[in-house]
């Protein structure tokens, strides 16, 4: 191989639309299960920062869905809906069942990453930088 197809190949797959949505995925889980042990080690602890943080990812994945792109992005809104409802609460194994349904979802999206890396780079996937760094519609 040249060295201009290896340098063009290796810049392809540096940082696509997937990687962001597992990078999200990957804080979200991190959030639930931090907020879950400290609740587990003291009730009374202040959430505060932690359920802010939780929140605020939960709503990125929700609003990086695209409702008119059929079934799928709706399932997952009302399992980020779900999980919404359980970070509202202050029960550890509410929170830890909400980082159970976010890490299924992750690990679905951890099981395409290399095709949809694939896609985006021959273009059937619109890539990154042509949508801008934006969330909507992410699938």
């Amino acid at each position: 191989m040249n060295p201009y197809a290896k340098y063009q190949a290796t810049q392809s797959y540096s940082w696509t639309r997937i990687d962001m949505l597992i990078l999200v995925y990957n804080q979200a889980v991190a959030t639930l299960n931090e907020g879950a042990t400290l609740l587990a080690e003291s009730p009374s602890a202040g959430l505060g920062s932690v359920q802010l943080k939780a929140m605020r990812t939960l709503l990125a994945i929700a609003e990086g869905l695209n409702l008119a792109k059929g079934d799928l992005p709706i399932q997952v809104l009302r399992l980020v809906v779900f999980a919404i409802d359980q970070v509202a609460t202050r029960s550890p194994e509410a929170w830890r069942s909400a980082a159970q349904v976010m890490d299924t979802l992750r690990a679905g999206f951890l099981e395409i990453q290399d095709q949809a890396r694939k896609d985006e780079f021959e273009g059937r996937i619109p890539a990154l930088d042509a949508v801008g760094w934006g969330c909507p519609d992410l699938y």
